[in-house]
């Protein structure tokens, strides 16, 4: 951070444990660059996802709370670091992407239609203790973020996670008297989907190959991660396809919406 900023980091420091942290931090980083809308959550695997802070766009705010909380944030790149216990550090949104993932549903569903040009990502591993996402998003027709911002982003990288990590802890200090256990209904409900999507019906390559396609991976993707060829891939997606008499992946993706909604 530049010597402008001494007075930003001295408020984040104050802030520490408090509301406004996460506003605060925001501010930091839009006294050294633009940036259009931010987002803090929080996950653990046994529980749904829980958002800390967010300042979004009034029409990328509909669509977050609509769809992506209720269950689409699996179909997330930065979930999908969450899952395979990504550490500590700064993560540009394309180092995220599985290879395929702009054509794919959640894509086209919810960032495209969110105007989203560019996220970058601060990720805290608390192990058992839960994964914080501190995002930070570019929305067209805003550029993505250059080499230089991103350079930045990271020499703050250390400062950040640290700076995040003894705030939560602080909250979770202050809330150990009062705090509640969270619904896990969200998560489970997610979980089990994913995991049995029509177990009656699918073999269990096939349900594999479906849970690939709707948490965002193309093809080709899903093939490496199965360790099969493109075409062994194609027909078994098919032969799910032809059972569940579905065309596509995005047909897939509405499917496992609709059947999620089902399960309330």
């Amino acid at each position: 951070m530049s010597t402008n900023s001494v007075t930003h980091q001295a408020a984040l420091i104050d802030a520490l444990g408090t509301n406004d942290f996460f506003s605060v931090l925001v501010e930091l980083f839009e006294s050294q660059l633009p940036v259009d809308s931010s987002s803090v959550i929080f996950y653990n695997k046994n529980m749904p996802p829980e958002l800390l802070f967010a300042n979004l766009l009034e029409h990328e705010d509909k669509i977050f709370f609509a769809s992506f909380l209720d269950g689409a944030y699996v179909a997330s790149p930065a979930y999908q670091g969450f899952m395979n216990n990504y550490a500590d550090g700064v993560y540009a949104w394309s180092q995220l992407m599985p290879d395929g993932f702009k054509n794919s549903q959640m894509y086209a569903s919810y960032y495209q239609p969110s105007g989203i040009e560019d996220l970058v990502y601060f990720f805290i591993n608390n192990g058992d203790l839960g994964f914080i996402q501190f995002c930070l998003g570019r929305h067209s027709p805003n550029p993505k973020f250059s080499p230089v911002e991103l350079s930045l982003f990271a020499a703050t990288g250390l400062l950040v996670t640290s700076l995040i990590r003894k705030h939560v802890a602080f909250k979770l200090q202050q809330q150990a008297q009062e705090a509640l256990p969270l619904s896990s209904v969200v998560s489970e409900r997610v979980n089990y989907l994913l995991d049995n999507f029509e177990a009656e019906v699918l073999t269990r390559r096939e349900r594999q190959i479906a849970k690939l396609v709707i948490t965002g991976h193309s093809s080709q993707s899903a093939a490496d991660n199965l360790h099969i060829s493109p075409g062994t891939e194609r027909v078994h997606r098919a032969k799910l396809y032809a059972k569940l008499k579905l065309r596509s992946n995005s047909e897939l993706f509405s499917y496992f919406l609709d059947q999620l909604t089902r399960l309330n």
